[in-house]
């Protein structure tokens, strides 16, 4: 399943980027723009440098831990004028109770020296490393929630460009018919059968029907302006979605949704808050410490560096700390922690409730949008029949023409209330599809 999903990505970026380079850019399904946007949209690549960031986290976390140090120093000392300590004055054979001035050292000094350490025991930092673990996985859902965030407003602005194209269909279709009918009403109006009011209604409708085609018409582009904002397409390339005629054979209604993100955010953020706890609760705790030092020293009385006489000094130690007078602000922050954890696991709780709560308004949804369709679907038949119907008796003189330019318009608006419901078919659909999918 995976390497299909792959396959369908490099497949499909592979077509698009030669209709990129073309300026034209055509899409058939669903699929293909949400593949598509896997490549190109900023939000994805904005949560895959977030998922990177939080991975650091863990790396940096894990160095941390050991709190390896090393300082390195090279000395270089000129003593101009080297001190003087006073020592008895019988050591040099004078008399008692003296003191003679004598000067110690060399006048040039050179001293290298490395100083490493290693915490071997760190129970606080070790904790944070379960903190950024955690934080990680957080990050992970959170980018989810992103994905289908952004998965389900393409689908939006999609299915809205489904709708308008077949909208534009249907109403060129009574576009059709409004002509027809303004040819009939004139033949009535030269045989002396119809007043000129007719004939003048009869155009008011034909360009109330070619303005509603209009208003589809930039309703339509506004919409893939909008998809190329989502998918980050630049405005001057040219978008086209090439749907087939809409039908809603072989969508099932009964699709269980499935979706868990918001959960899986909750117990993810339970699950943080409990990590902070434990870390927290730590910083009272012994660290054992490995120090050393490593240094050579070399001097004389002519210049830097003017001897190979190197002097070594070495120490190694292990040093245990241990906080013996309480810090205010970390007490403080463990019981920020203990409430914070408080809150987290009861969003939790309601999480998922709420997620059954989304799940189940999913599949009504669905449901609802199904049977409206095939409620539309059939008024949509009727009101053809009963145009068909009172068109024949219109030509017979048997009813006015503003019944039969009712009929007509009645019979347009629900043809577009049943493609329209259609395009809400596919798009409910597709969100129960994304939410099972995108986990």
């Amino acid at each position: 399943m995976k390497f299909a999903k792959t396959l369908m990505v490099f497949l499909t970026c592979l077509y698009t980027s030669r209709t990129v380079a073309q300026d034209k850019i055509v899409f058939h399904s669903l699929d293909e723009v949400l593949a598509f946007s896997e490549s190109r949209s900023i939000a994805f690549r904005n949560a895959d440098k977030h998922s990177k960031l939080a991975k650091y986290q863990t790396q940096g976390s894990r160095l941390e831990a050991f709190n390896l140090k090393g300082q390195g120093s090279l000395r270089l000392i000129d003593n101009t004028k080297l001190g003087a300590d006073f020592m008895p004055g019988e050591l040099f054979g004078g008399p008692a109770g003296t003191f003679k001035p004598i000067a110690f050292g060399q006048k040039y000094v050179t001293n290298i020296s490395f100083d490493p350490q290693i915490d071997l025991i760190n129970p606080y930092a070790l904790a944070k490393i379960k903190v950024a673990k955690t934080n990680e996985q957080l990050t992970s859902v959170n980018n989810l929630i992103s994905r289908k965030d952004v998965y389900e407003s393409i689908a939006t602005v999609y299915f809205n460009i489904c709708s308008y194209q077949w909208q534009i269909i249907v109403t060129k279709q009574i576009l059709s018919n409004s002509d027809t009918l303004l040819a009939i009403i004139q033949n009535r109006y030269s045989e002396g059968v119809s007043r000129v009011q007719d004939v003048n209604l009869a155009k008011v409708n034909q360009l109330t029907v070619k303005d509603k085609i209009q208003q589809l018409e930039a309703q339509l582009e506004y919409q893939y302006y909008s998809l190329k904002t989502l998918c980050d397409i630049d405005t001057s390339a040219t978008i086209i979605i090439e749907v087939q005629k809409g039908s809603a054979d072989g969508i099932s209604y009964t699709v269980e949704a499935t979706g868990n993100l918001l959960q899986r955010q909750a117990e993810w953020k339970t699950r943080y808050h409990e990590a902070m706890l434990r870390a927290d609760k730590r910083w009272m705790y012994p660290i054992l410490n490995l120090y050393s030092s490593f240094s050579w020293q070399e001097s004389n009385n002519q210049s830097f560096l003017g001897t190979s006489n190197w002097i070594p000094a070495n120490f190694i130690g292990l040093k245990v700390s241990i906080p013996i007078v309480p810090d205010a602000s970390k007490i403080a922050t463990v019981k920020s922690d203990r409430l914070n954890l408080e809150i987290a696991r009861n969003n939790w709780n309601h999480q998922k409730l709420q997620e059954q709560i989304n799940n189940t308004q999913l599949e009504l949804d669905n449901r609802k949008a199904g049977q409206s369709y095939l409620y539309a679907a059939e008024i949509e038949n009727l009101r053809e029949d009963t145009y068909q119907k009172n068109l024949a008796i219109y030509k017979e003189g048997i009813i006015p023409t503003t019944d039969i330019i009712t009929s007509l318009n009645e019979w347009l608006n629900s043809k577009m209330n049943a493609v329209a419901m259609l395009a809400t078919v596919h798009y409910t659909k597709s969100k129960i599809i994304i939410a099972n999918t995108v986990k």
